[in-house]
């Protein structure tokens, strides 16, 4: 079968679903409901009518009446349905089979002329101005709506009910999965949309995209005034007039309402948690494997740059820190420094109070008998490098101890010792 043949089944199908469409009670009623208005409205003004108007009346009547075949005609319905999205996908392969869809130049004329005859001025014109409408019918729409704060309600309780309706359907096109599928078939099924999938087009894409932002990024610098990109000074302005709208003690407030719902959420979390320790000791278990796998990730991380060949590698490596900008990071170190200093300046003991405060909440005992266990044991752990970390420390303390003069204090542990 060709085009033509696919599109006159498909427009057979079409013309039965609206025959039976028209055909059902649903439409019969509102035939019969259309002409039962029609007929007293016409005669509702005299006697006269109203007895010539009785026939008919009882004819519309009739023709509500649902009949006795409406599952009949439902179970047709679906079956026309079926074979209309079959006959539509046959006519659509065929035409992309006989390239009539690629080919199509008709359809880029019309493209045309809609471009052509559409004045997307009016359109934007339009828009721009139903802004006072649009939000005067929402205002409209709140006063009436609100007026039943019982239906409003309801309306929130209908979208509970429709999450939970949500979950449990989810839940159900799942079960059959769990239920009929292997581990094997269900991963070769699930993995076979990675493996179909096409890395080369998605590379494109992504191409395409780095693109974009790139001309994007040197047009804000080409355009932009005053040695700020245009992209600086639009965000710059719009965060002013956000900012200076914002309420900073209502901001303050949600801040706070935002941190102790936090709180709450981690108790809530530990509170059930104490009610199912299973859980707590499934995840430790599983702690030591979990580590495993993230190290070993990282160390293949890191491998690629061991097998990376050395010129490559050298030339990265020098770009990279030439462009490291170290006048910027003693300055981000500088303004850090005059901070912590403004800080000192209005509360001098600060630190102390705080350290302090800490310190005296702790448990001295815990504290001595965790320092008694783990000083040793890192000594101990740490003992074969000794003789390799040890020497060099102590070179290096010296390096910064002597002055550029010479002059200075030079320590090794047996002078400490002494001492």
């Amino acid at each position: 079968m060709n085009s033509r043949d696919h599109q006159a089944s498909f427009n057979r199908t079409m013309a039965r679903i609206i025959g039976r469409n028209i055909r059902s009670s649903g439409s019969k009623a509102l035939v019969s409901e259309i002409a039962k208005e029609a007929i007293n409205n016409w005669a509702k003004d005299s006697t006269f009518k109203k007895k010539l108007a009785a026939p008919a009346l009882w004819a519309a009547k009739r023709i509500g009446k649902p009949g006795k075949d409406e599952q009949d005609k439902a179970v047709a319905m679906a079956a026309d349905m079926g074979t209309l999205l079959t006959t539509l996908s046959r006519k659509i392969n065929a035409d992309q089979a006989s390239g009539e869809i690629c080919n199509d130049k008709k359809r880029g004329e019309a493209i045309d002329a809609f471009l052509q005859n559409m004045d997307f001025g009016e359109v934007l014109e339009m828009i721009e101005g139903a802004d006072p409408h649009v939000i005067e019918f929402i205002r409209t729409v709140n006063e009436q709506l609100w007026k039943y704060p019982a239906k409003v309600g309801t309306l929130t309780l209908m979208a509970i009910a429709l999450a939970n309706t949500s979950i449990k359907g989810a839940r159900e096109i799942m079960r059959p999965i769990e239920e009929q599928f292997s581990p094997d078939l269900l991963a070769d099924l699930v993995l076979s949309v990675i493996r179909d999938l096409d890395g080369t087009n998605a590379a494109k894409l992504t191409n395409t995209a780095f693109e974009l932002i790139r001309r994007v990024h040197t047009g804000s610098l080409l355009i932009g005034k005053g040695g700020k990109p245009l992209f600086q000074k639009y965000l710059t302005g719009f965060l002013k007039d956000y900012f200076s709208t914002m309420d900073p003690e209502l901001a303050k407030k949600v801040r706070i309402c935002l941190a102790e719902d936090k709180e709450s959420i981690a108790n809530a979390k530990s509170e059930a948690l104490d009610a199912n320790p299973h859980i707590v000791l499934s995840v430790l278990s599983s702690l030591g494997k979990v580590k495993n796998s993230e190290v070993r990730g990282k160390a293949r991380k890191l491998k690629v740059l061991e097998d990376i060949d050395t010129a490559g590698f050298n030339a990265a490596v020098s770009e990279s820190v030439s462009d490291l900008d170290t006048y910027e990071v003693a300055g981000l170190i500088n303004t850090a420094c005059r901070v912590l200093n403004q800080v000192h300046d209005v509360k001098p003991d600060i630190v102390r109070n705080l350290a302090g405060g800490i310190v005296d909440s702790m448990d001295s005992e815990q504290i001595r008998r965790t320092f008694q266990w783990l000083i040793p044991d890192l000594v101990e752990a740490i003992r074969p490098l000794a003789p390799i970390i040890v020497p060099e420390l102590i070179k290096g303390f010296n390096e910064l101890a002597i002055q550029e003069d010479g002059a200075g204090i030079s320590l090794t542990f047996a002078e400490g010792a002494e001492k």
